[in-house]
């Protein structure tokens, strides 16, 4: 799965999906103004972002060692079946 799509969606929607919840959660403007719930609103992105960014490295190790691990499983697999083919043909 690429991140570059869920990177962008989460650039583009998530800060006014938190600032919409922190409006439904504080709905009087007198405790919190529109100014104040966007701020808030982009520092949770922003948050959230780095954390992806940060994760990404972690998530390519993960994909190349399952790889590796695939291809050396399937090729120690591939002997014992091609020397039983081979036996009962």
């Amino acid at each position: 799965m690429d991140i570059l799509p869920m990177l962008t969606w989460t650039t583009q929607h998530l800060p006014d999906r938190v600032a919409q919840s922190i409006r439904e959660t504080v709905p009087d403007p007198r405790v919190l103004s529109d100014w104040q719930v966007s701020q808030i609103a982009q520092a949770v992105a922003a948050t959230v972002e780095e954390a992806a960014r940060l994760d990404r490295p972690r998530q390519r190790r993960r994909e190349w060692m399952l790889l590796i691990v695939g291809l050396i499983a399937g090729a120690l697999l591939s002997i014992p079946v091609g020397i039983w083919v081979n036996s009962i043909t």
